[in-house]
């Protein structure tokens, strides 16, 4: 529509330049005719009947964390009938495609509304595309833990979600209840292990608690120090 608007405007504009000049009717048919053998051409060649939206660039392309997937795979498991959702929607993630990877995933906790591992990727997934735990976010992480609550899984990658939006106090108390969910003889224990400890060092040096969430006090002549601004 914005095409024609112009075309037309530049019809009209050539029109009284013509008149002001006062060209002869010979000469001004010539010039009408160019304007309509052009408006007929990019009628044929263009779009006209688009709108004159710019247009957006590439979105950035996410490279897909292969320890975390490794991870993920760990947890759930490799030989489940959600693999097949998980691995198409790491690809598409991998294209900068995090709506279809939510698109997606949602289709397939259509289909298996009872594994708790589509509804924790789909959480993780909606959280990731928007930037911050959404409420439709919060549902699937919800709906995850109600249907595996003994389960690591969920509480863990709901805790990495946090971490992202940078609630650190908040991630501590979810990946704290992934590790006491956690078997002794799991292959993953320590990989959980070891994240809890790094983000209890970090919010130490924050000057945060990192149990109850409470800033500690500023040393004397100073102040407590900043929290941190991102954890992996």
């Amino acid at each position: 529509m914005i095409g024609w608007l112009l075309l037309l405007l530049l019809a009209l504009g050539a029109i009284l330049i013509l008149w002001r000049m006062g060209f002869p009717g010979k000469l001004g048919s010539f010039a009408l005719a160019a304007l309509v053998f052009g408006a007929a051409g990019y009628a044929w060649q263009g779009s006209p009947g688009l709108k004159g939206d710019p247009v957006a660039a590439d979105k950035e392309v996410a490279p897909v964390d292969p320890v975390l997937i490794d991870l993920r795979n760990k947890m759930f498991g490799e030989l489940t009938s959600a693999r097949g959702y998980l691995i198409a929607s790491d690809a598409m993630i991998s294209h900068g495609n995090t709506e279809k990877a939510v698109i997606w995933l949602i289709g397939g906790v259509r289909k298996d509304p009872s594994d708790a591992s589509l509804w924790t990727w789909l959480g993780f997934t909606m959280a990731q595309h928007d930037g911050m735990i959404t409420p439709p976010a919060q549902m699937a992480f919800d709906k995850a833990l109600a249907l595996w609550p003994d389960h690591p899984g969920p509480p863990f990658f709901l805790g990495l979600a946090l971490i992202r939006a940078n609630d650190f106090v908040g991630a501590r108390r979810w990946w704290a209840r992934a590790l006491e969910l956690t078997p002794e003889n799991a292959t993953y224990r320590n990989e959980i292990a070891q994240r809890l400890m790094l983000l209890d060092r970090l919010l130490a040096q924050a000057g945060v608690d990192p149990r109850t969430g409470a800033a500690a006090p500023a040393l004397e002549g100073g102040s407590a120090p900043k929290p941190p601004t991102s954890v992996r």
